[in-house]
């Protein structure tokens, strides 16, 4: 009897550790309005140069679909403006005929982030999806309007070491879409107060005492 109590009292911690958010694996979403630490930190490669030439790579990003290097309003109808966009008038690239991309990232980078449009004119739901060299991942999902609601898509991995490995873009509309204002940069990787620690700790230890009261060892 004294076994399967003790059993309950290791499967319980373990649970309550899992139900807890760690530390050390964890992410940063910095969308819609990143703030200014988002801009310090990350340089910006852009949109490509808006001569309608196709490329597939962009500074430290290289593309599974050939990008058309557009410019508003001149080849792309329209765009976002501040603060929600950092310009009105970019240079993007149209993901021309596909709804999906994939994005592989060259460096070490904690910090990726961009600005995305739909191509049709009505409000399409779409999902980035941010992977890291740990393994973990986080996704990203906005509505976007496709006249002029461009939106940011920014993510850091807060795991000391980690850095983003790829990004993946799908639009649940099965339409296209343009990106711009492509940045990548080491964020300050944060740590947990002390005092977010104790609590958590004092928790855990007030938890199972009650269970240990309960169980009467």
């Amino acid at each position: 009897m004294r076994f399967i109590r003790v059993t309950t009292l290791v499967v319980l911690c373990a649970l309550l550790l899992l139900s807890v958010p760690t530390f050390a694996d964890n992410w940063i979403d910095f969308s819609p309005l990143p703030g200014p630490s988002y801009f310090a930190n990350t340089t910006n490669f852009g949109g490509g140069d808006g001569s309608l030439i196709f490329t597939n790579a962009l500074g430290p990003f290289t593309y599974s679909n050939a990008e058309s290097q557009n410019s508003v309003p001149n080849s792309w109808p329209s765009w976002n403006a501040p603060p929600f966009a950092e310009s009105a008038t970019p240079n993007v690239l149209w993901n021309q005929g596909f709804s999906y991309l994939a994005i592989f990232v060259s460096g070490s980078f904690n910090t990726i982030g961009f600005e995305l449009q739909p191509n049709i004119s009505q409000v399409e739901l779409i999902s980035v999806d941010f992977n890291s060299s740990t393994g973990s991942f986080l996704t990203i999902t906005q509505n976007l309007d496709g006249s002029g609601g461009a939106l940011l898509f920014a993510a850091q991995d807060n795991t000391p070491g980690a850095y983003i490995t790829s990004v993946a873009i799908y639009d649940w509309a099965l339409d296209d879409f343009a990106t711009a204002q492509w940045r990548a940069g080491n964020s300050p990787v944060t740590t947990p107060e002390p005092g977010t620690l104790l609590m958590l700790g004092s928790g855990l230890i007030g938890v199972l005492g009650i269970f240990r009261r309960k169980v009467n060892f």
